[in-house]
This record gives C-alpha cells, sequence and structure tokens, in this order.
C-alpha cells in the first residue's frame, strides 16, 4: 500500500506540475497575444494630388516622389508617433475636373487625414470643396492664392501676397529696380489670378507695374512681350508660366537689346534651367528651404532623396517644388506631434496640432511658421536664389529674406 501510495503521490505532483506548466505557458500566449495587439499601430493615411503631366506639369513635376521619399524616410526611422504613414497620390493631368473628381476621392474614399502638398495648377476648381469639408491642407505650391484666402490652408513657406512685394523689396533694395513687366499664361487661373497681387506689391513698395502681357503654352517667340516691356522701359520682368518657357523670353529679349532682372516668384528653378537661361539675370523667390542647399536639415531630405528616389536628384526636373513637397512632410509631422495624434487620429487633432505651432522652422527648412484659428494664414520672408551666367547661388544661404521686419 505504502508503495502504491507512493506511486500515486507521484503521479499527482507530475500531473499537477504539467498543469501548472499549461496554465503557465497559457498565461504566457495570452500577455504575448495582448502585447501583440497593444503594440499594433494604426497606418495614417494622406492624400497628395498635383499637376504631374500636362503643359503645364513643368512647374510641380516631381514634388509627389518628394513626398514619397520623405514618407519612405520617415517610416524607415519609426514613423511618427509610432505610426507609419502612407501617401495617396493623384494627378489631375491639368484637367479642372479630374482634380475636383481625385480631391473627392481622397475625401470620400480613401478618407485621407489631409491633403500632404498641394501642386495643383487647378486648385481653384477645389479649394471651396475642402473648404466645406473641413479638410486641412499642408504645405505644397504655395504661390496658390488658396493658401492666403482659405483657412484651411496652412502654408510652409511665404504666401504670394507676402513673397511678391519681399521679392519686389529686394530688387528695391538690393538691385535698386522699382519698375516691372508682367507676363503671365493664360492656360492655368493661378497665372491671371496672381496680377492683381503683382500690381498691389508694387504699389506697395512705390514702385511701377508699367505693362502686363500674356502668353500662350507652345508660343515660338516673344518678341511682341519683350518689346511692349523695354518700350515701358520695366527694369524688372515678371513671369508666370511653365517654367520651360522662361529661356526663351529671356533669348528674344537679349536679342532685342533688352535685358532685364528676370524676377520668378513662381516659376521653379532647376539647374537645366539656369543653364538655359545663359548670361540672364535672374532672382529667384524660394517659399521653402532651396532645393540646392545641402547643410542642416537641407542634407537630410537630399540624403533621403538619394535612398528612396534617386531620380528625382539625376532628373532634369529636379526643382523648388520638391523641396517644398519635403517641407509639407515635414509640417505635417510637427503638426501630428505638436496634436498627440494616436490609433485613431481625426482632422481636427491634426488641426489643432498646427494651431500650437508657434514661430516654427521646421528645423530651419522654413521661414516661423505661426498659424491663427479660423481665419486665412499669411507667410512672410523669402528663400533667394540668383541665377547668374547658369550657376544657381544662394547669397543669403539658409537665411529667409524678410524685408518687413
Amino acid at each position: 500500500m505504502k508503495r502504491n501510495k507512493g506511486r500515486w503521490t507521484t503521479i499527482a505532483v507530475a500531473f499537477t506540475a504539467i498543469v501548472a506548466s499549461t496554465i503557465s505557458v497559457g498565461v504566457l500566449a495570452a500577455e504575448s497575444s495582448g502585447a501583440t495587439a497593444k503594440a499594433a499601430k494604426a497606418t495614417w493615411v494622406i492624400g497628395n494630388i498635383g499637376t504631374y503631366s500636362g503643359s503645364n506639369s513643368s512647374n510641380f513635376i516631381g514634388g509627389n516622389l518628394s513626398l514619397l521619399a520623405w514618407a519612405d524616410y520617415t517610416n524607415a526611422h519609426g514613423g511618427i508617433n509610432g505610426h507609419k504613414v502612407k501617401v495617396i497620390v493623384k494627378d489631375d493631368g491639368g484637367s479642372p475636373s479630374t482634380a475636383l473628381n481625385d480631391v473627392k476621392q481622397l475625401v470620400n474614399s480613401d478618407h485621407v487625414l489631409a491633403i500632404v502638398a498641394d501642386n495643383s495648377a487647378e486648385d481653384a476648381t477645389f479649394n471651396t470643396y475642402l473648404e466645406s469639408a473641413d479638410i486641412p491642407v499642408l504645405g505644397g505650391s504655395t504661390p496658390l492664392p488658396s493658401f492666403f484666402t482659405e483657412k484651411n490652408y496652412f502654408p510652409i513657406g511665404a504666401t504670394s501676397n507676402e513673397s511678391v512685394p519681399d521679392l519686389l523689396l529686394y530688387a528695391k533694395n538690393v538691385l535698386h529696380q522699382t519698375t516691372g513687366a508682367y507676363l503671365y499664361c493664360v492656360e492655368a487661373p493661378v497665372c491671371s489670378q496672381l496680377l492683381p497681387v503683382y500690381q498691389g506689391a508694387y504699389t506697395a513698395i512705390g514702385g511701377t507695374l508699367a505693362v502686363s502681357e500674356t502668353t500662350s503654352v507652345g508660343d515660338a517667340n516673344f518678341d511682341s512681350q519683350c518689346l511692349a516691356a523695354q518700350a515701358a522701359k520695366a527694369q524688372d520682368l515678371e513671369f508666370v508660366g511653365p517654367s520651360f518657357e522662361l529661356p526663351g523670353i529671356a533669348s528674344d529679349c537679349a536679342t532685342l537689346g533688352y535685358d532685364p532682372t528676370l524676377l520668378n516668384e513662381d516659376v521653379v528653378l532647376t539647374p537645366a534651367l539656369a543653364t538655359q537661361l545663359g548670361t540672364a539675370s535672374a532672382v529667384f523667390a524660394a517659399d521653402a528651404f532651396p532645393f540646392t542647399a545641402t547643410s542642416a536639415a537641407a542634407g537630410i531630405y537630399h540624403s533621403a532623396l538619394e535612398k528612396y528616389e534617386p531620380s528625382v536628384l539625376s532628373s532634369k526636373t529636379f526643382t523648388q517644388d520638391d523641396a517644398d513637397s519635403w517641407a509639407s512632410g515635414e509640417l505635417f509631422e510637427a503638426a501630428a506631434k505638436a496634436g498627440d495624434l494616436g490609433n485613431k487620429p481625426t482632422r481636427a487633432q491634426l488641426i489643432a496640432g498646427l494651431y500650437k505651432l508657434k514661430g516654427a522652422t521646421l528645423g530651419g527648412l522654413t521661414p516661423p511658421l505661426t498659424f491663427t484659428k479660423n481665419k486665412p494664414n499669411s507667410v512672410s520672408c523669402i528663400f533667394i536664389l540668383d541665377v547668374d551666367n547658369g550657376n544657381i547661388e544662394l547669397p543669403q544661404g539658409l537665411t529667409p529674406y524678410c524685408p518687413a521686419s
């Protein structure tokens, strides 16, 4: 009996150990499952729209790739608040109806948190829709008037109502020029929308916008426009339109013996364009950090492009819009952190985060940014890029030009 009793005692102990082990394993499995569930992080979805193809795409092409590189770089470095970011890109091709439909799809089907980098020449066709839907637009091509007329637009740099007088003050204070001519394209609404902005800016600085002339994509020559500007004794010539037309304007004017300083707030500069301008003198206003800059935070931008979108750096269309789109992504990150976005982020939280930013420069990539609640946001200060004999120079480096201050 003692032996049997010992045998059953041994079995009982063994059984108890097995049960305890099973329970322990079960608890560990449950804890592991709970930890996995707790560790799961939602992916945030943002939208991007631009005129990345078509006749007016030269001012915007590549901005989408720069934003995608930003997302890849951000996700590879832990995301934002531990969350990865997904970018859905729409190309409106320069079509107003396509642009509106694209935006509606991003909002209603893709449920994006925001539009990040509005690079569309057809912005005027959907800005009121985004306003009514309370969709925030973070950065992009800030010369678009929407950035200083719509309260849900948050610029990453100088808005055109501020950058145009800033640029003209640079011409007045540094180049000693106060009389200009305005050439603008008839295809994109933004070109004509900026005409009164230039008129008001010249009046504000005590200068004169002596003449305005239209151009059309594919014009064989610009003799008539150059002659009109020359007759008006315009020292500056501002052109708003597809950037590939600027070398032809400079060449035709030079042939006629007219050599004004080309001032450009909207035309997107590229290394190829600088070379094509030859001996013409040109000054470009950049809204965010100059795309050729490689120091400080701008160096991260170049490194990310080299790794994730190397075609951008080697492209003939490597432009300022690429830098602006990167800065737009950085603005989203700053707002998301300030708004403490989490697993169930809302647009309201993102907008609240934007209003918390006070004098933010995003690591030196933008002029100081402060947004006023429920009001359109105007931003001053521009970055200067000079073109001299085909070379792009940064006379002020990464220090923005702020004449008003």
